[in-house]
This record gives structure tokens, C-alpha cells and sequence, in this order.
């Protein structure tokens, strides 16, 4: 199986910086997300977006409203103003339920959003949800076992051959996404500073310099190889 790696973040230079060496496969936004840059509106900086990802790259944009008609007509409208296909991303209230089966009737796909529970996942994919985001962190926090919930979402998918991918989400240290990896997901989205952390020890730094060291040591400074 071929995990996918995408982006939580809103900010295209920080896409541009991270795909300059990582292998992006999309990017997901929320509200909190675009809201944290208040100089540009969530409409200018999702189409920045739309405007540097490549057609096979997934791009998921979050509804706002709070109940399910509004819900199908933000989407409708968010999906309608792009020539890409743009997931819609819809938060798992009962009105969500409501939005998730309607998009899925229109043959718009759509991201399941603030997954707690394993419950939740297998009813949202029943719904018609053709991704499923668990935020890793909230579950910690609220004294649950993370990888535990990943584990149990993803054999029962198995379980049941449903399609639904599970994108793991929300990630506060190198650890959690390192136990996501482990649990077996089909998707990580993982904010820009958590991607730079993961590829970050001391060990790799210090070998590195040792490299040099010994490597000038006996041919001199701003030597190279074949130089």
C-alpha cells in the first residue's frame, strides 16, 4: 500500500518550501487554519493553492456552517470554483452526517472531519465519506490511546473491504505521526513544522560535520570529490 503525505496548511510558501524535497500528495485546510492569516482572505489563499498543486494532487477544503442544507450549498459553491476537484471536508455532527450522504448522492467526495472514534470513522464511511480524518492529538489529550483508535479504524475497514481512506490528522510532535506511520494509514497531513522536525536529529548533524572533518582533514578545505 502506498501512504500518501500531505500538507496541513493553508500557506502556499511553505508548500513550496516543503515539496522543494518531500513528495507531496495534497493538501488540507480548516477554518482555525486559514484564519491564522487574517491579511489574506480563505478564498485568495485556497485558490494560491489550487493555483501551485498539480492535477493529481488532492486539495480538501472545510465547510463552515453548522447545519446540513447549508453545509451541501457552502460545498456546492466551494466545489463549483475550481476546475480541480476539491474534497470537501465535513465535520462529523449529526447535521454533517446529513451533508456527508447528500455530497455522496451528488458524486461529491468528501473528508469526514473531527473524528474521535472508531464509530464514528465506520459511520461516516457508511454515510458515504471517501476519506476519514482522526486527529491524533485531540484523542491523546482527552486520555485516549491514538495509534489504538488508527489501528482499530483501519481492520475495520479491512474488515468490512470499505473504501474509505483514513487520513490521520492533527499532529502536536514527532512521536504521534511516527505511531500513525505504524498503524498502517492510508494518509498523513502533518502542519509544516511537524515535516521539518521528522527529518531532524542530532546524531545525522554530528555525523555529517564528522564527515567533513575527516574528509578535509586529509585533502584539504573546499575540497569535493572529482574536484
Amino acid at each position: 500500500m502506498r501512504v500518501a503525505l500531505l500538507i496541513d496548511s493553508a500557506d502556499a510558501e511553505k508548500y513550496k518550501d516543503l515539496s522543494a524535497w518531500l513528495p507531496i500528495d495534497g493538501v488540507t485546510t480548516n477554518p482555525s487554519i486559514l484564519a491564522s492569516n487574517q491579511n489574506v482572505s480563505a478564498e485568495e489563499q485556497i485558490k494560491k493553492l489550487d493555483q501551485i498543486l498539480n492535477d493529481k494532487q488532492t486539495l480538501h477544503v472545510q465547510v463552515v456552517s453548522e447545519n446540513a442544507e447549508a453545509m451541501v450549498v457552502e460545498g456546492k459553491r466551494i466545489y463549483s470554483a475550481f476546475d480541480r476537484e476539491v474534497i470537501i471536508k465535513v465535520p462529523v455532527s449529526k447535521e454533517g452526517f446529513k451533508a456527508i450522504k447528500s455530497f455522496y448522492e451528488k458524486g461529491i467526495r468528501t473528508t469526514a472531519t473531527g473524528i474521535f472514534t472508531i464509530q464514528q470513522a465506520f459511520l461516516a464511511s457508511k454515510a458515504g465519506a471517501s476519506f476519514v480524518a482522526p486527529y491524533v492529538n485531540r484523542i491523546d489529550d482527552q486520555h485516549g490511546d491514538s495509534r489504538e483508535v488508527l489501528e482499530r479504524i483501519m481492520h475495520l475497514f479491512h474488515l468490512y473491504q470499505m473504501p474509505t481512506r483514513v487520513i490521520a490528522a492533527s499532529f502536536k510532535n514527532v512521536r504521534q505521526a511516527e505511531e500513525a506511520m505504524l498503524a498502517g494509514v492510508h494518509e498523513l497531513t502533518i502542519a509544516p513544522d511537524i515535516f521539518e522536525k521528522l527529518i531532524m536529529h542530532q546524531g545525522t548533524t554530528d555525523s555529517i560535520k564528522q564527515f567533513t572533518q575527516h574528509f578535509e582533514g586529509a585533502f584539504g578545505q573546499d575540497k569535493v570529490m572529482f574536484n
